[in-house]
């Protein structure tokens, strides 16, 4: 909830009924400030703290629902185009309510178990039956936040009067992430006990993505360790860099991973030849499943994969957020300020060999891992540092078991492009395709719209990235496994392959670069039923570029649009909500 719609309920003292709009509207505020004090107090294990907000937040947003229905109100909820506007604080008030008196008691309830510091592992052990006790309390919240953010989700915010828009837009996003939120949790809640081996071991794959060579889910996998856990308590075992998973232990070459005609199209054979590629496609659950095969073949040991976890370096810098450094030998120190700058360019001009450059990597992703099992640090910002994560699809999981896989697939953290049901999905996924490290200075930034509604109910959506090269060194100067052979391109440029897919049923009626427009090829390529369009961008050095995308929906495709990227080294614009040009 908003300051900005508590004013905007205000605005309604013009109507007969001003003095009751005052009052619903300085019960909302004061609604508003508990709401964020039983977060911060549940965050911090105070439970006693957060069960008295809760009853000062129940108080506050019953009343703001029981002065804005019936009499006056309902009469005016009737009257044409002011009647929507009342409509709309009928709905919302009525909502808060519900969420207040249903969604956050049994949480509440739970008190300190949900704290940040309950989730904190003890001697290298979490405790799975906590975890398992406190499941049934955030899936009960998570079912209510659900049925309300589908109530607030209908309000048509754009045909109300000025006041009221922004702020309903404002609450529609923050109450459905905050759903979003609430359903992931509960999912994985109800997976974490088995997952952490409660029912014997279980071994998974830690993947380590280097943003500096960009790929579709983040970058080039750099780092893979065998990770094992039983009864909540996790270790470390093998460790390789990308290269080793395409050998077995005689030396051989690994047979390439079978791939479909789409996949083969969509993103060419070196998919399934080269691990270092296979996160070429942005379907993360496809490209999980080709590495996990892959290290049971490689690792030739008696070991099932169960699953695979990947991060990247924005994601670890967001990690030691809360656990702190951590010594990565040589009395080196690797720190939520200096890590990005470490792992994606640091290392490279510290280091010639590749070798050394794996073992920086290994070193930073084992004492990383280690910090976090120690429980070290501040755990409500290792936590919140993990949901950001996630949000940005820089933490991803996928799992071998199709029943645990399918309890998250709707999820972030599952990272899939297969769009479930009629809301459009737009996706633009990034490759480096000079051989280098260059992306350590991209920079881009998307804006994305909904302009325009045809007869038939497309929508035309305009899709437009700002790509910047920030390299201002003498390439020719530079290490050339940063800066590229000059093979593909001049080094120091940025040379990207873009894929953009386009929604189910939907294509690419044109685009342009710096305002001039681009000869479209024609595109028969499809993945999950989405069109892709593939081309290559080519970004000198000091240089940027601004590219325009028109992607057309199919027809009748009227709901809101939802918009994903590959993240990048700035934070990642993912499951961005864009308001439909058909309402």
């Amino acid at each position: 909830m908003t300051t900005g719609f508590v004013l905007a309920v205000v605005a309604f003292a013009l109507v007969p009924f001003g003095l009751e709009a005052r009052t619903v509207a300085s019960s909302l505020l004061r609604a508003q400030d508990e709401a964020t004090r039983v977060k911060d107090q549940l965050a911090a294990g105070d439970a006693d703290g957060a069960r008295a907000s809760l009853a000062r937040l129940q108080s506050n947003s019953a009343e703001a629902h029981r002065l804005s229905r019936g009499g006056m109100w309902d009469a005016t909820a009737k009257i044409p185009w002011l009647g929507r506007n009342v409509e709309a604080v009928q709905i919302t008030s009525a909502s808060i309510d519900d969420i207040a008196a249903r969604g956050l008691p049994p949480v509440v309830e739970a008190g300190s178990a949900l704290s940040a510091d309950s989730f904190k592992p003890r001697d290298g052990k979490i405790d799975v039956k906590a975890l398992a006790a406190l499941a049934p309390a955030v899936a009960s919240a998570s079912g209510v936040l659900e049925q309300n953010a589908d109530r607030i989700g209908a309000i048509e915010a754009e045909g109300l009067v000025g006041p009221l828009v922004r702020p309903v837009l404002d609450l529609q996003r923050q109450i459905d992430e905050a759903d979003r939120a609430a359903d992931a949790a509960s999912r994985v809640m109800a997976l974490a006990p088995a997952s952490l081996g409660a029912d014997g071991e279980q071994n998974y794959l830690l993947v380590f993505q280097t943003n500096a060579e960009i790929r579709s889910t983040g970058g080039m996998g750099g780092v893979f360790v065998l990770l094992s856990t039983e009864d909540g308590k996790l270790t470390l075992s093998a460790q390789s860099s990308s290269d080793e998973l395409n050998f077995g232990t005689d030396g051989s070459r690994l047979a390439d991973a079978e791939l479909s005609d789409d996949e083969e199209q969509a993103f060419g054979t070196i998919m399934g030849r080269d691990v270092r590629s296979s996160n070429i496609s942005p379907d993360y659950p496809r490209v999980a499943q080709i590495w996990a095969d892959r290290a049971e073949a490689a690792y030739g040991v008696d070991v099932d994969v169960d699953g695979v976890i990947s991060l990247d370096a924005v994601a670890m810098s967001y990690v030691l957020r809360g656990v702190g450094s951590v010594d990565v030998g040589k009395g080196a120190k690797l720190t939520a300020d200096n890590a990005i700058d470490r792992l994606l360019n640091g290392v490279y001009l510290e280091y010639e060999d590749s070798a050394d450059q794996n073992d920086y990597f290994e070193a930073a992703t084992g004492r990383t891992f280690e910090a976090v099992m120690n429980g070290r640090g501040d755990w409500t910002q290792v936590v919140s540092s993990l949901s950001s994560a996630v949000k940005e699809r820089r933490l991803q999981v996928w799992f071998r078991d199709k029943d645990r896989q399918k309890v998250i697939a709707s999820t972030a953290v599952a990272g899939r492009v297969a769009q479930p049901d009629e809301t459009p999905h737009v996706g633009l996924y990034i490759t480096d395709s000079a051989q280098s490290k260059m992306q350590y200075y991209l920079r881009y930034d998307t804006r994305v719209k909904a302009t325009t509604c045809s007869a038939d109910r497309r929508q035309t959506i305009s899709v437009t990235t700002s790509f910047r090269n920030q390299f201002s060194g003498n390439p020719k100067k530079a290490p050339w496994y940063i800066v590229g052979r000059g093979n593909r391109t001049e080094k120091g440029n940025q040379l990207l392959t873009y894929r953009l897919l386009t929604p189910k049923g939907g294509k690419v009626t044109g685009f342009t670069i710096d305002g001039a427009e681009q000869y479209l090829a024609s595109s028969k390529v499809t993945y999950k039923d989405r069109a892709v369009q593939y081309g290559t961008l080519t970004v000198p050095p000091g240089d940027e570029i601004s590219v325009t995308w028109q992607v057309q929906t199919a027809p009748g495709a009227v709901a809101d649009a939802r918009y994903f990227e590959t993240p990048g080294i700035d934070t990642s614009s993912n499951d961005v909500r864009v308001p439909s040009a058909c309402r």
